[in-house]
């Protein structure tokens, strides 16, 4: 596989993610009750563990896990959980349940993700496969990146200037935009609303 390809895969998984606002708003969900990188770190970290495992997975089976009807509304159905969670637990033990929750919303965004690959992956050389994948999957975490890593800085700078006051209210307002934002998908997932593409 040459790196034109190779760059193309990449480019597809980073377009995919920041078109897609669902996986955008369920990252930040997940970060914007955390108090350091470090926490930053491991939670996006396992999360991405896990979309990689039902990336890999769903491309190597050639075959959607789940049908997209089960996948999106429970996508969806994860930015609502994440950001309620937000505004109404926020404890000694947040970090922890953070960590199993991004691993078990990542498996399904990670189902989500795979489907969006399976058409570009029908034509590739055999051997070429798990190139393609990896670079998707890079690309996909340069997309995350690209609002956590600023928004992990904003919160950050916050904390570190003592406005305790602006980090409550980026957390409290944050989340209900998020919140509103999954429920948005939600309901055009099951149908009820038109999507954000107008669909």
């Amino acid at each position: 596989m040459d790196w034109s390809s190779i760059g193309s895969f990449l480019n597809h998984g980073v377009h995919h993610v920041l078109e897609g606002w669902d996986h955008l708003l369920f990252a930040a969900a997940l970060v914007l009750a955390l108090s350091s990188f470090w926490e930053v770190f491991k939670v996006i970290g396992v999360f991405t563990v896990a979309h990689s495992i039902t990336v890999t997975w769903t491309a190597l089976r050639g075959a959607p896990v789940l049908p997209p009807s089960i996948v999106e509304p429970v996508i969806a159905g994860s930015i609502v959980v994440v950001a309620l969670e937000n505004m109404l637990r926020r404890d000694a033990h947040l970090t922890a349940r953070r960590l199993g929750v991004a691993f078990v919303f990542g498996l399904v965004h990670g189902m989500g993700l795979g489907g969006a690959l399976l058409e570009n992956l029908k034509d590739l050389p055999a051997g070429a496969a798990g190139w393609a994948i990896a670079a998707f999957c890079v690309g996909v975490e340069i997309g995350h990146l690209c609002v956590v890593a600023p928004l992990s800085g904003v919160l950050k700078i916050g904390r570190d200037l003592g406005q305790e006051r602006f980090r409550k209210g980026v957390l409290r307002w944050g989340s209900l935009v998020i919140a509103a934002g999954g429920v948005w998908y939600l309901a055009a997932a099951l149908g009820w609303l038109p999507g954000p593409g107008g669909e």
